[in-house]
């Protein structure tokens, strides 16, 4: 009995732990709603890469937005493959590329009787994003991601999901953020609530 009760405390932690969350829920000065997920890290050939999923909404149309970042460069003629579970392959240019500066914090360790301590210092960041459109987001959905590869014009990085954690991942985003437009924003005037 002691048993069971861990092994369902761990996978409700576990449940907990992969959950989905929106980040970004607002009404840009456009008038366009904007929703996004908080990101997952992968390592796509030893390097991390963040993803997550955006929408812009506004009374006449849905643009959703795969995103991915990195500390490693992004190419602005980058371009994404993902093979599906069928092996149908989706093409998906970048459509911008944003570079930020973050500060990575600084550290010390010691060996024996040295201590070396590591400033911080700022970094670029960069972020791509890939423009996604119903029909392969219902794709992604239904039969899963196998594989990605990252291009960047001269050279490429694969990852291959043997469990479709990828897919599952962009399941829940998508699925959490149509589940906060049921819910939408409305934009707050000057001397609403004042």
């Amino acid at each position: 009995m002691k048993r069971l009760f861990i092994l369902s405390f761990l996978f409700i932690c576990a449940i907990n732990l992969f959950a989905q969350k929106i980040s970004v829920d607002r009404i840009e000065s456009d008038g366009r709603h904007q929703i996004m997920t908080s990101s997952k890290s992968y390592s796509v050939e030893g390097t991390n890469y963040s993803f997550c999923m955006k929408v812009y909404e506004s009374s006449e149309y849905k643009d959703w937005l795969l995103l991915i970042s990195s500390y490693s460069y992004i190419s602005k003629a980058s371009e994404l493959l993902i093979k599906l579970g069928n092996d149908e392959v989706l093409y998906l240019p970048v459509n911008n590329v944003n570079v930020g500066k973050v500060t990575q914090p600084g550290y010390g360790y010691t060996i024996g009787n040295i201590t070396s301590m590591i400033p911080s210092v700022d970094v670029d960041y960069y972020s791509s994003v890939y423009e996604l459109t119903s029909e392969n987001i219902n794709k992604i959905d239904s039969l899963g991601i196998k594989k990605i590869r990252l291009s960047n014009g001269t050279s490429y990085k694969d990852k291959t999901f043997e469990y479709n954690s990828l897919g599952k991942f962009l399941r829940k985003c998508y699925k959490n953020i149509l589940k906060r437009l049921e819910n939408p924003l409305k934009k707050k005037g000057l001397f609403d609530d004042f």
